[in-house]
């Protein structure tokens, strides 16, 4: 198999666990408060990768390359859960996931600051087409609740584009493995500070709950970012691998029907199409401008 079709494979199977995250979140924050949920939902994922990471024997990362995984931990995991979870007390999941497909804007964005990566035209229109929509998610409601669950995931969304950028200073040096369980393993020291709340609320909350935050843990995060640390590894372009959030909504939407029966409101459905016009002109931005480009 090609390098490029296993690390497409691979996003791809990264995106379907991560849609059912957005519905097992809905479920577990009706009961957990955000804070501690990250703790029970990395630190379960930790213990797996950890495991995981004896069995392979992968060794420790080097002394100087701890700042870049704490980072990596803070901004991928830590700081993206708790903003992640607040934001899922207020908004659909539906909603959540349209926002958190602009993922790959955002880090193109960002890779044309940092690294001087040019979006051309078509990728400023994009941009704003998606700006748009998050206007029409933010005010069809005209509800405080939902502006702030879009600003809390936005935010959210910003700290993964991020984690997204830098991950490309660790796997030149380390495997997907090792990276995985290093960055994931970070992130729950700095969760342990909300393990008092954490043991205090498992005690109280229904199993249906503790099942859901055991899904997430093993699913979505410790396969899921396995999955999607070596997809990005494997492919020779970063957008070809992130593109694939663009199905996200869609997955999250039916999951989200079928599970817990939330269907859509009609802000979600009109900004989330909004969005994902955007998407699809930024994903498809090049090809867009070579068709269009008179012939010679």
């Amino acid at each position: 198999m090609k390098q490029r079709t296993l690390s497409l494979i691979l996003a791809f199977g990264t995106v379907v666990l991560w849609s059912t995250g957005f519905v097992f979140t809905r479920i577990a924050v009706r009961d957990i408060s955000p804070f501690p949920l990250g703790l029970l939902r990395y630190g379960s994922a930790a213990l797996l990768l950890i495991g995981i990471g004896f069995a392979k024997r992968i060794g420790m990362p080097s002394k100087h390359d701890i700042p870049l995984f704490l980072i990596l931990g803070a901004l991928g995991f830590f700081f993206y859960q708790i903003l992640f979870n607040i934001a899922m007390t207020t908004i659909s999941a539906a909603t959540a996931s349209v926002v958190t497909a602009t993922v790959p804007v955002i880090t193109a964005l960002f890779a044309s600051l940092v690294f001087k990566e040019k979006l051309g035209t078509l990728g400023w229109i994009a941009v704003a087409i998606e700006f748009l929509g998050i206007l029409i998610l933010t005010f069809a409601k005209r509800e405080v609740s939902l502006g702030w669950g879009l600003v809390w995931m936005l935010a959210a969304a910003l700290c993964f584009a991020a984690y997204n950028l830098i991950q490309r200073f660790a796997k030149t040096r380390y495997t997907s493995l090792q990276s995985t369980v290093y960055t994931i393993t970070a992130s729950c020291f700095m969760f342990l500070a909300f393990l008092p709340q954490a043991i205090a609320e498992i005690t109280t909350s229904p199993l249906s709950s503790l099942l859901a935050v055991l899904f997430m843990g093993i699913f979505p995060s410790a396969i899921g970012f396995l999955l999607w640390t070596k997809a990005l590894s494997l492919a020779t372009q970063i957008g070809d691998v992130t593109n694939f959030m663009f199905v996200t909504p869609l997955l999250s939407t039916i999951l989200a029907i079928l599970l817990i029966g939330e269907f859509p409101d009609s802000g979600t459905l009109w900004g989330g199409m909004t969005i994902l016009l955007g998407l699809a002109i930024f994903n498809n931005r090049r090809h867009l401008m070579f068709a269009t480009r008179p012939i010679r």
